[in-house]
């Protein structure tokens, strides 16, 4: 097990294969690690649920459990040690894995008993990193300073003032990785800036808004969600279609 990840810079959640073949799960995680997209999230804060034939799929692929980085959330409402163990190995099972790269927090817990569990499951080797869930990115900076945190998992909502505000996000940090979760509407295909922009480089507007986020400064790790190689190949493509200066720094004031 290894002491220090390096995160893919595109996170694939695997939710939405619930409904396909094992051996559709199969080719999903082998063409996510041809692509580059090697981090895998598991997020139980919401209304996700997630098939115990994952871990199986993953374990049937051929790759192998060092090539890839897992992270989880495994959501709100555990209030004690034991609940935070059970749920841990909830997911360990269901991802049939003996450890987590990295475990991120969403519940209130007193700060004596949340690390104490950190502690317990560190030293038995079910995890190796720990990160915080924020409702909005850069809530918990000051959080951030005295716990032993070392990613952030947010939300982002795309959205022309969201997109301008995102521009004053300081530049990445050595000790922080930031996991951003975009969600977006359907207004971009509407935005005659946006679209002319686009396809200066050959991508659509929602195509464009996703480069533009990976290549920020603060060096954005973003989730992708979906059960498609088609929509793996786009994140793959806008990730690696270069932006020009004047374009990444202009396109804000467009929107």
């Amino acid at each position: 097990m290894r002491q220090r990840n390096s995160y893919s810079r595109i996170i694939q959640d695997p939710e939405a294969w619930q409904q396909l073949s094992k051996g559709k799960k199969i080719q999903l995680f082998q063409h996510c690690v041809e692509k580059g997209i090697t981090s895998f999230l598991i997020d139980l804060s919401g209304t996700q649920s997630y098939t115990h034939d994952l871990g199986a799929a993953f374990s049937e692929s051929g790759l192998s459990r060092d090539q890839v980085q897992i992270a989880a959330c495994p959501g709100t409402n555990l209030t004690e040690e034991q609940a935070i163990f059970d749920r841990v190995d909830e997911i360990l099972e269901l991802l049939d894995t003996d450890y987590l790269d990295l475990l991120l927090l969403d519940f209130d817990v007193p700060s004596e008993v949340l690390l104490s569990a950190i502690k317990k499951l560190r030293a038995v080797g079910k995890i190796v990193e720990v990160g915080i869930v924020e409702k909005r990115l850069g809530e918990k900076k000051a959080f951030l300073e005295d716990f032993p945190a070392s990613a952030t998992l947010s939300a982002f909502s795309f959205t022309p003032a969201a997109v301008k505000s995102l521009t004053l996000a300081e530049a990445a940090s050595e000790g922080i990785t930031q996991m951003i979760i975009p969600e977006s509407g359907d207004w971009e295909n509407e935005h005659e800036e946006l679209q002319k922009a686009a396809g200066k480089y050959n991508l659509r507007p929602k195509e464009l808004l996703f480069a533009w986020l990976l290549h920020h400064k603060a060096q954005f790790h973003a989730v992708i969600k979906g059960n498609s190689e088609a929509i793996i190949d786009s994140a793959y493509k806008a990730f690696h279609t270069s932006i020009i200066e004047e374009d990444f720094k202009k396109l804000p004031e467009r929107l």
